[in-house]
């Protein structure tokens, strides 16, 4: 299998995984004493049922969509939370360092990424990447379709489709949806978006939408009364796939959680009842190969709540 470029990389770094240490034995263990850094370029050829967190440091993508810069640093600030949290799980847990987007090349950063999520996956191992912008999304499914030929269909919550088209070729992060639907035909397209706001997609991407059979729910259907129906349609949508990928845009929450994002919503998903039922309904289903959160931007975090608010979304997961 190809190797990520050394200079579109980063190994992990046992700076960052430091936290506080409450006593001896294992009922008092916390992420930083149990994280196991491995080397993706001296990866292990089977790794079956471990999670593997890898970074992905762009913000090129957000730049390019005339976001506000930041979600670079996210990977290394979510870890940085991720690191005092405590031992509730039993699958091993490894960080695998970060893929780089260097001088703007984001096209490079994004073919670098699909590399190393697929050697993750061909290991047996469960990839959680962390961004970093959107843009995280395009490389990760490319990672997914590497391996498999299966139908694999993206799970998606956020405030914007990201259908944009790309203009003379160029990725941003808004037109991740765009890209996959153009790389693998309509026919083989399977996109459910979890938290649609009108305020934030124009016609044109409704339109865009409806024409490729994108399957979305209105962040104001995301509530208790609508559970039971918005239960019946990822039912419904997870049929159709042998596999899927969830990918979670933090600028999807309510701004009073997630103020360190890069397009900041002050209305959105609240990480309510309703919403963990959604998510763990997702999570516990066989068919999820791999997941990401996207656009932690810390410089505009207050409290570190985004963060806490992602590494709460990877904790249940790993914990569940």
């Amino acid at each position: 299998m190809e190797h990520v470029h050394e200079i579109y990389y980063e190994k992990p770094s046992v700076k960052i995984w430091k936290g506080r240490i409450d006593g001896e034995g294992e009922d008092f263990l916390r992420w930083h004493q149990q994280i196991e850094l491995l080397d993706l370029r001296d990866f292990p050829e089977k790794l079956d049922d471990a999670y593997v967190i890898l970074g992905f440091k762009s913000d090129e993508g957000v730049r390019r969509n005339l976001g506000r810069l930041g979600a670079i640093e996210g990977p290394d600030a979510l870890r940085e939370i991720l690191a005092n949290l405590p031992v509730h799980h039993t699958k091993k847990i490894v960080d695998a360092g970060n893929v780089v987007c260097l001088n703007k090349n984001l096209e490079e950063a994004q073919e670098y990424l699909s590399i190393a999520v697929a050697k993750i996956r061909s290991a047996g191992a469960f990839p959680i990447v962390i961004g970093g912008g959107h843009e995280v999304t395009y490389g990760h499914y490319k990672g997914l379709k590497r391996l498999s030929d299966k139908t694999l269909g993206v799970i998606n919550f956020d405030a914007h489709f990201d259908l944009r088209a790309t203009v003379n070729d160029a990725a941003t992060s808004g037109t991740g949806f765009y890209q996959i639907a153009a790389d693998v035909g309509r026919a083989d397209f399977h996109y459910l978006a979890l938290g649609i706001q009108e305020i934030s997609n124009t016609k044109a991407l409704f339109n865009q939408a409806k024409a490729l059979g994108v399957e979305y729910i209105l962040q104001s259907d995301l509530t208790s009364e609508y559970l039971l129906s918005n239960q019946i349609k990822l039912e419904h949508f997870l049929e159709k796939v042998d596999e899927v990928y969830l990918t979670i845009d933090l600028d999807a929450f309510v701004a009073a959680f997630a103020p360190g994002v890069s397009a900041l919503a002050f209305q959105g998903i609240i990480p309510d009842y309703a919403f963990y039922k959604l998510l763990k309904f997702i999570y516990e289903h066989p068919k999820l190969v791999s997941m990401d959160i996207a656009e932690l931007n810390p410089g505009y975090d207050i409290d570190h709540r985004t963060a806490k608010l992602a590494a709460d979304l990877i904790f249940k997961k790993v914990s569940g």
